[in-house]
């Protein structure tokens, strides 16, 4: 049922296309190449770690919403919670505003501290950004991705979202901490 829903999702044209591009970061001198095609696309949301991969980085892809006071350079953090512990990764000091969208890369073995040395995408319980300050961001779309040697798979599809993410909640519909879609 996930695997349709998925399909569907990545067939609407909007969705097609921040997949064209988020790939396209993916293949930028210094990071991981990862084969770009229609059919690895698709296969993307399709495939599985399998219950021994370990998981060895976790690539986040944003993109800011076009609203006025949309982007920030505000203390965030990546949580992941695994067999009911969380764990903390800071986003890089870069104000989060780039055209087009933000990609950061954490190590799970250095960036979260205290993380066991062997986490399966299985073992994943939530994934989700905090932030600590009170210098708001909107987020319009947000997708997670797990890289397990040579292979990368969605962890999480957050689509035109736009949703604000404030430490003091001064919007009126802005959260602390935004949990993420899960596409385990």
């Amino acid at each position: 049922v996930v695997h349709r829903m998925l399909v569907f999702i990545i067939l609407k044209a909007r969705m097609a296309t921040m997949l064209l591009v988020v790939f396209s970061v993916l293949l930028l001198p210094g990071i991981d190449s990862l084969p770009l095609s229609e059919n690895n696309i698709l296969q993307l949301s399709q495939r599985s770690l399998g219950t021994t991969a370990c998981i060895d980085q976790m690539i986040v892809i944003t993109f800011t919403s076009g609203v006025a006071n949309a982007n920030s350079n505000g203390n965030f953090h990546l949580e992941i919670r695994v067999n009911g512990v969380t764990y903390v990764a800071e986003f890089g000091a870069s104000e989060k505003s780039i055209s087009g969208g933000n990609l950061w890369k954490f190590n799970t073995s250095t960036d979260f501290q205290g993380l066991p040395s062997c986490v399966t995408k299985r073992e994943i319980e939530e994934i989700a950004i905090e932030e600590y300050t009170n210098d708001a961001w909107n987020i319009q779309s947000v997708l997670t991705v797990v890289k397990a040697g040579k292979d990368y798979e969605l962890a999480t599809v957050d689509m035109d979202a736009s949703q604000w993410i404030d430490g003091d909640e001064s919007f009126p519909t802005a959260l602390r901490r935004f949990e993420l879609n899960l596409v385990m």
